[in-house]
């Protein structure tokens, strides 16, 4: 579902993702190369042949970094060369590429989990509907197992009550873009009248898009036949599209031209480092049925090369135009605010600064003339609702410095129990508010006018929530989800009453099914706490069949993440519990630190030179799942993507030995001495810390993966996944990281390979053949390293 809201940088930081697969692998074999090619004949299932990988070269290159307690401190880095293209670099892939397939292809149940999990992933997907202005209802529908989903709308202003298929017509089918569904809608905003979609297309996962604008009286259904306009907007990454209220244009984030940039769809990465990285962003305003040179010029600062611009247009009145500003991604953001009735769109608009210095988070809810209301963890880490006087606030800034805070009222209070995680004005008149309270999510109905909490709303449900409507309108839609439940999309009405103090009335308006292993029912969830090192109590969501003993026999696979602020709570996945019935999995899910369960507190204890407690907090819970006879010690594989992939490495590193039975890194932030470097990862320095800092560098080089690779322990089986178009985490993280692995420990008794998806990113807009191939690699891996056999009957019991 496209939802026409503000894009906030720091949601785009390091994304939870389930990234990469091998259908559009490399797979040029160098079986010339004599030493890989005899011991790719004599591997099988069930066997590693210890110094089988490629061979690869080490330079003498050497980084030079300053250390606050040591100087100058000399770092070698064997393998810079693979930072950079070349033929040497395309060789050494393709080598890396053919050693993994050989290795993933010849587990005999390979085959057998990539059906059923295609089995299980072939079901109706459906997204929340919205009605636009133009008087119809768009959604979006996956019929099971298209590349991409696709965006249908209502004929009239009737929404249909669809018990299966799409309903309606279609009107943006992205699958026409590419045969191999490549290319992602990857985001999109209606204007005010309902006439135009802008909307933006993403190329093999890249973070860069082009912007597109259509009308909606021509929907895209035939690549061969789309009449959209000729306007297309370039160098776009990490950008709102807001519309003006009089339907003539948008503001847009891009960034400069670039000699270096390629084009939409070109098989090559767009990966930038050094002073070509994503820096001096620009906020533009685009009037329909224009070139992109002609683009209004509004917001940039040669000053600060790093900061970026977050546009929206504030709902109702369409006056104000809303500005956030990001340097990192921190949770600290500045605020700005100019009036479009009195300002013309350009480079001299007078803002008003509500908030000019980065101490706190500041974000727009909503407003009533020059009353703001604001959600904020200034003072308030599980974050409150203020509201502010901004004329006030703009009349007492002309004769001097003022602060937000002398003009600001508490609207709701911080709950110090739990975590306000969003909040939104719907029906008018009420907010509506999601709380997470240990990490499980309540949805309240508050009064706007005075902020009192007047109803509590799918209190039976023990999972994930999302609610979406708009202000104008007197319903919204809650998207409810859990480990074993795929997702349930109810719509609440506060014109029908209930005969309660609120009126408003509770429906179901779709519900998925689910059919294959996944689908079959008997799963178990709970939450337990246990200790880390330092003393502190962590909550765990376990997962398992009813049919799994708890006898300290069973396989486990545990997801982490554990950074920048983010939140994970309850998913589905029909991947994870098809692997769960075929092998008898139990599915752990630590809320460790790092993440934003708990407020910013709980993000904050995981950063910096604590990131320490990320990496104890995830071990112990493997050893909890040891000691309580929910899994085996040794047959536990570990598992995360992005900042988590960083989470699997450096806990490799630093567990005992033999405690965890695999490792799974998918698109890893591997090399801390390096993430500055590239593209947008010198906005992770907020978490990390910076490598070029003398300070922080004394703490971060001591638990970068690449550099402390253990020369004294037995590895266990190590898979890194990565893209070639990935320029969020760049691939050379993967790259280098497997090049140290396999050199410094060539003789591990287990696998450390490399596994390589090409035409694909960090894991957005990835297609569904290409996740579930992904997925049947990472368990079917997991599988064979820790001798796991296929469930008798298991799949036998399910059909039943």
């Amino acid at each position: 579902m496209l939802i026409p809201a503000l894009l906030r940088f720091r949601r785009l930081s390091l994304l939870f993702s389930r990234p990469r697969d091998s259908s559009c692998s490399l797979l040029i074999s160098y079986q010339d190369q004599l030493p890989f090619a005899i011991s790719l004949r004599n591997m099988t299932a069930s066997s590693w042949t210890p110094h089988s990988y490629p061979p690869t070269r080490r330079s003498d290159h050497v980084d030079v970094y300053h250390s606050e307690a040591n100087g100058e401190v000399n770092v070698p880095d064997p393998y810079s060369w693979l930072e950079k293209d070349g033929e040497e670099k395309e060789k050494w892939l393709a080598a890396q590429e053919a050693l993994a397939r050989s290795f993933l292809d010849a587990h005999p149940d390979r085959v057998r989990l990539e059906e059923e999990i295609k089995a299980s992933t072939d079901y109706e997907k459906f997204g929340l509907p919205s009605l636009k202005d133009d008087g119809r209802w768009y959604w979006s529908y996956n019929s099971g197992l298209q590349a991409q989903p696709v965006y249908y709308r209502s004929r009239d202003s009737e929404l249909p009550d669809s018990v299966s298929g799409p309903g309606g017509e279609v009107f943006f089918d992205p699958n026409v873009l590419s045969s191999d569904g490549s290319v992602s809608l990857s985001s999109g905003s209606y204007s005010r009248d309902g006439k135009w979609f802008a909307y933006a297309l993403s190329h093999s996962g890249s973070d860069f898009t082009n912007i597109y604008i259509r009308s909606t009286d021509h929907p895209l259904t035939d690549a061969d036949n789309d009449l959209r306009l000729s306007d297309e907007l370039e160098f776009v990454k990490f950008s709102s599209i807001a519309w003006t209220h009089d339907n003539k244009g948008f503001f847009y984030q891009r960034f400069p031209d670039r000699s270096s940039h390629n084009p939409a769809g070109s098989n090559k990465a767009d990966i930038q480092t050094g002073s070509d990285s994503d820096k001096d962003a620009q906020l533009f305003y685009h009037r329909v049925r224009t070139n992109q040179s002609e683009d209004v010029l509004v917001v940039k600062n040669p000053d600060q090369p790093e900061w970026l611009w977050g546009a929206a247009i504030s709902e109702v009145d369409g006056r104000w135009l809303e500005l956030s500003v990001s340097r990192d991604t921190s949770r600290k953001n500045l605020l700005w605010l100019a009036d479009l009735e009195k300002e013309q769109i350009g480079p001299n608009l007078n803002w008003i600064k509500l908030v000019n210095d980065f101490e706190a988070e500041y974000n727009i809810i909503g407003n009533d003339g020059s009353k703001f209301y604001l959600q904020t963890n200034a003072g308030a880490p599980r974050y409150k609702v203020i509201t502010v006087d901004v004329e006030g606030f703009r009349l007492a800034s002309q004769s001097g410095l003022v602060h937000i805070k002398d003009f600001s009222k508490d609207l709701i209070a911080e709950d110090k129990d739990a975590h306000l995680e969003d909040i939104s004005i719907l029906g008018h008149d009420r907010l509506v508010t999601i709380y997470k309270r240990n990490v499980m999510d309540e949805l309240y109905i508050h009064d706007l006018k005075s902020g009192k909490q007047l109803k509590r709303l799918a209190s039976d449900h023990v999972g994930a929530l999302t609610a979406y409507g708009r202000r104008t309108q007197q319903f919204f839609f809650v998207w409810l989800t859990g480990f074993d439940t795929p997702g349930i999309a109810a719509r609440y009405d506060f014109s029908e009453p209930s005969g309660g103090k609120v009126d408003g009335r509770w429906n179901v308006w779709r519900e998925t099914k689910v059919g294959g292993l996944a689908g079959g029912g008997g799963f178990i969830a709970e939450q337990i706490w246990y200790t880390s090192r330092d003393g502190t109590k962590i909550p765990m969501f376990v997962v398992r069949h009813k049919d799994t003993p708890l006898d300290g026999t069973a396989p486990a696979i545990q997801y982490g993440y554990g950074g920048f602020s983010i939140s994970i709570g309850p998913f589905f996945s029909p991947s994870i519990l098809t692997a769960m019935r075929a092998y008898g999995f139990v599915l752990a899910v630590p809320n460790i630190r790092g993440g934003g369960e708990f407020g910013e507190d709980w993000h904050l204890a995981g950063t910096r030179e604590r990131k320490i407690n990320c990496f104890d907090d995830f071990t112990a819970a493997t050893e909890w799942l040891v000691e309580n006879k929910y899994a085996s010690r040794g047959r536990i594989a570990i598992n995360g993507g992005s900042n988590g992939g960083l989470l699997v490495s450096a806990c490799v590193n630093r567990a005992p030995e033999g405690l965890f039975g695999a490792a799974i890194a998918e698109v890893g932030v591997h090399d801390l001495l390096k993430f500055a470097d590239f593209t947008i990862g010198r906005a992770w320095t907020s978490d990390y810390g910076n490598p070029h800092d003398s300070h922080d560098f004394d703490f971060i080089y001591p638990i970068s993966p690449i550099h402390n690779v253990p020369t004294d322990k037995i590895l266990p089986p190590t898979l890194l996944l990565t893209a070639d178009h990935d320029d969020r985490v760049v691939p050379m993280h993967s790259f280098k990281l497997a090049a140290t692995l396999q050199h410094v420990a060539s003789g591990n008794p287990h696998p450390l390979l490399l596994r390589l998806e090409l035409k694909a990113g960090h894991g957005a807009g990835k297609s569904t053949e290409l996740k579930i191939k992904e997925a049947a690699d990472k368990w079917s891996f997991a599988a064979q390293t820790m001798g796991l056999k296929w469930q008798r009957n298991v799949t036998e019991k399910t059909k039943m």
